[in-house]
């Protein structure tokens, strides 16, 4: 099934270059108990070019990924993804799962592309939604 909910837009100039924030909007009383665990995956840049940005081939492969990720834990229903932060260096996807070790095996089937996705995962438990809470209520979700 496919999630419909919307998202919001937030950006932000800072030193460092423009910073966006896109947040799922989720239904009041969305139950993150549910989907307990936080899963950051962060992609750093490559900049091949010198200028502390992604490139458009990049882009173009970050946006790939977030569709084939997401597709799939759709199709699978464990996970939600929450929170996308476009940093100038790095872009960081935020997903409440149910199941990590699921998440994780939906990772390693994806295809690859030609070169491996450069990309962290750091994991925290968060079944308040706190980290997600923090976002919204700075640009008035909830």
């Amino acid at each position: 099934m496919e999630d419909t909910r919307a998202w919001t837009l937030a950006e932000q100039a800072t030193d460092d270059g423009l910073s966006l924030t896109r947040i799922k909007q989720f239904e009041r009383g969305f139950d993150f108990r549910g989907y307990p665990e936080r899963l950051n995956l962060i992609w750093a840049y490559q900049d091949d070019h010198g200028t502390g940005t992604a490139s458009a081939e990049e882009m173009a492969a970050m946006e790939r990924f977030e569709d084939r990720v997401c597709e799939r834990i759709q199709a699978a229903g464990h996970s939600v993804l929450a929170i996308v932060f476009t940093e100038p260096d790095h872009r960081e996807y935020v997903f409440h799962t149910r199941d990590v070790n699921a998440f994780i095996g939906v990772l390693n089937a994806m295809p690859q592309e030609a070169t491996p996705y450069p990309i962290e995962i750091d994991h925290e438990s968060d079944p308040k939604g706190e980290f997600y809470r923090s976002f919204a209520d700075a640009i008035g979700l909830h």
